[in-house]
């Protein structure tokens, strides 16, 4: 079919001199048009093969893929002030030489003759209508012929309604204006590509789709498109959208906000491939907004918010409302492609990702850097309350399942993540490498309210749940750098399933209300300030290994008060001014709590067959020192306070059987591997003590370090 178009193609050339006013048009397959002047054309060839069409235009030669070519019109051009505004100067509105009005000789209308069309609908599946914008003028080219398709050109505003009950028209926006606009009210699902366009509108919306039915925004293949609207602008969105949203195409788009939102709308957002920057400067303004859902796919996006929040005083106080950069009432949901957020410090209380329902990462890269800071204000019930930023915040639940996600809180208490619901982290029995979470934050806490011990303070925190949290796999680092700083927290449980858990925290590096629980993963949990593991019930280890430096007395590293403490299997490592005991009656495997540990000596513990049980290098409790010889390139370590004196072992494993053994300490290690200080099959010698301890029952005390029932 291609052959004998070409051939028709070749025929309308020798009549070039009856077309002279007229363009050649050459739609392409990824969205693109090349337009030209036909009085510019020198000659049109092919290449033998026919792969290839030869252009010479002014005297250069223009190589054109012949595949890549859907189809080659030739409109006559037509000012908005004529009569004849649709197309040419008989009844083809459209420019073609019949009634096909997608341009080709025969049904192909729209795209390639095969379905290899990428983001242009099959075959016959819309009608065309062109937009272009030249600085303070428009011009509409259509060939619909309907009285219920009304166009409207002002300067540069440009406004369509259409009743007409035509399905799929799409409309091509191309060109630039420095005040001009695009509002569309359609009664069908339509399609605008943005084809290189460029519209800074001073009192309207640059881009308005109103009623709703579901609409695409194309950004084609190669273009760069640039949407900006204006502090005197009527509308509440640089590209506001009433219906359903699909925002897709190889293209880039920039939408700079200052009056309002970004992109908004009041049904799902949907972004597939685009590249999309939005600049949102206004203050309590969203990036991206939807009334309903935000669904990022296989896209780069990416999302400055740099207003402030809002103070709304209503009843007693105030209402905060927050300037965000994600926003949907809703969920959030991303399963590829990359998202970066930054929040300024001018964007006090900022919120990167801020949905009423779930937020679900299921693949892709996220990063978010938030630095905002915080401060108290009085609630519309009177009472003293805080704001302070947060980069992801959900009131639902939270599922981190897959992807590369990296997020830094450096205001005042400010929060990398937190739900109102529960955090799920990484998927049942699935390995480390497909979740990467690093997690850091550097602000400071400040105070509230009350005095002494019951005085509040709002704290930073990396990663903070209202109900259970769970880590099921991935490889999760986080670090906290002042007082005040978590890493998990769950205002219920915290249940660690499986993954790699880094945590070095200024407070605790867990901290669950009601109940930690360990089946399974590897964890290097440290505070420099505080407890490595707190619970305020319950603790219950079953499974997994898990190494923990608390601080000196009277924190340590497993503290759950007087409460129930099990142990049923895995490898415990504790060391700090002291641990609460595990609860005898309820263990199924033998614990050592061994008090007298000297800070920064390397300590070994063998049993009666001089079997290596464990090697450790005690960290250095220095009242600030790092850790040294610690894995995986993490900052600090124990010593963030208190006196460096005797310090407590928990210590629990399989490999722990009745019988005695040896716990020495003074001597040296070398060789082996190293995890921030547990050596395994390293050579341990020259200990300057040695002490021998009879492991009888469940939990076996030396010294006076332990704590709690047993």
């Amino acid at each position: 079919m291609k052959k004998i178009f070409f051939t028709l193609i070749l025929g309308l050339i020798m009549s070039f001199g009856l077309l002279a006013q007229n363009e050649m048009w050459i739609y392409n397959s990824d969205g693109t048009i090349k337009t030209c002047k036909i009085s510019e054309v020198d000659s049109i060839n092919f290449t033998a093969n026919m792969i290839n069409m030869l252009l010479y235009k002014n005297g250069d030669n223009n190589t054109l893929s012949v595949a890549a070519i859907d189809s080659i019109v030739f409109k006559q051009i037509v000012n908005p002030g004529d009569d004849n505004q649709g197309g040419n100067e008989d009844d083809n509105q459209g420019g073609n030489e019949d009634d096909n009005q997608g341009g080709n000789e025969d049904d192909n209308q729209g795209g390639n003759e095969d379905d290899n069309q990428g983001d242009i609908p099959e075959d016959g599946e819309y009608t065309a209508v062109y937009v272009e914008f030249d600085g303070d003028k428009a011009t509409v080219r259509h060939d619909i012929d309907s009285e219920k398709f009304v166009v409207g050109i002002e300067g540069a505003d440009v406004s369509i309604a259409t009743t007409a009950g035509i399905e799929n028209i799409r409309y091509y926006l191309s060109g630039q204006t420095a005040d001009g606009s695009f509002a569309l009210e359609s009664d069908s699902e339509f399609d605008v590509v943005l084809n290189g366009v460029n519209i800074t509108s001073s009192t309207k919306v640059p881009l308005d789709l109103a009623k709703k039915v579901e609409r695409n925004i194309i950004v084609a293949n190669g273009t760069t498109n640039v949407l900006t609207d204006n502090t005197g602008s009527s509308g509440k969105a640089a590209l506001n959208t009433k219906g359903a949203t699909n925002i897709k195409g190889a293209g880039s788009l920039t939408v700079n906000a200052n009056k309002k939102h970004g992109i908004s709308s009041d049904y799902d957002i949907n972004i597939n491939n685009v590249t999309l920057v939005v600049n949102n400067t206004a203050d309590a303004s969203k990036g991206l907004k939807s009334d309903a859902n935000i669904i990022i796919n296989d896209a780069d996006v990416t999302v400055v918010s740099s207003g402030t929040l809002v103070l709304e005083e209503l009843d007693l106080g105030y209402d905060p409302t927050y300037c965000t950069a994600v926003g949907a009432d809703g969920n959030f949901e991303m399963t590829g492609g990359k998202l970066t957020i930054t929040l300024p410090a001018s964007n006090v209380a900022g919120r990167g990702i801020k949905v009423d329902g779930d937020v679900s990462v299921l693949g892709g890269n996220i990063n978010i850097v938030s630095n905002g800071g915080g401060n108290t204000y009085t609630n519309t019930e009177g009472a003293i309350d805080s704001y302070k930023s947060s980069c992801i915040k959900a009131d639902g639940n939270i599922y981190f399942l897959a992807g590369n996600i990296v997020i830094e809180a450096t205001g005042d208490a400010g929060k990398c993540v937190n739900a109102d619901g529960k955090i799920f982290i990484g998927k049942e029995n699935e390995g480390n490498e497909g979740l990467v979470m690093d997690l850091k934050t550097s602000g400071k806490k400040f105070y509230e309210s009350g005095s002494g011990e019951n005085a509040d303070y709002a704290n930073p925190k990396a990663l903070t749940a209202e109900d259970d949290l769970y880590v099921y796999s991935g490889s999760i680092n986080i670090y906290t750098s002042n007082d005040g700083g978590e890493g998990l927290e769950s205002k219920n449980g915290v249940y660690i399933k499986g993954g790699k858990i880094i945590v070095d925290t200024y407070d605790d590096a867990i901290n669950g209300k009601y109940h930690v629980q360990f089946d399974g993963g590897v964890c290097y949990l440290n505070s420099r300030g505080n407890d490595a593991i707190d619970s305020n019930g319950t603790m219950t280890v079953n499974g997994g290994f898990i190494l923990a430096y608390g601080q000196t007395s009277p924190e340590g590293a497993f503290d759950c008060d007087q409460n129930t403490f099990t142990v049923t299997g895995g490898t415990l490592i504790g060391i700090g001014g002291h641990a609460t005991n595990p609860t005898s009656s309820v263990c199924t495997q033998r614990s050592l709590v061994y008090s007298g540990v000297t800070s920064g000596t390397a300590l070994q513990i063998v049993d009666a067959n001089g079997k290596d049980l464990l090697t450790l290098q005690v960290p250095t409790y220095s009242g600030g020192g790092g850790f040294p010889g610690g894995g995986g390139g993490w900052p600090g370590g124990p010593g963030g306070g208190g006196s460096s004196g005797s310090l407590t072992l928990l210590y629990s494993s399989a490999d722990l059987q009745q019988g005695t053994i040896t716990v020495k300490q003074g001597g040296t290690i070398s060789g082996g591997e190293n995890f921030y200080g547990y050596y395994t099959d390293a050579t341990y010698s020259g200990e300057t003590s040695s002490k021998s301890v009879t492991i009888s029952g469940m939990v076996t005390t030396y010294g006076s370090g332990g704590g709690g029932p047993f």
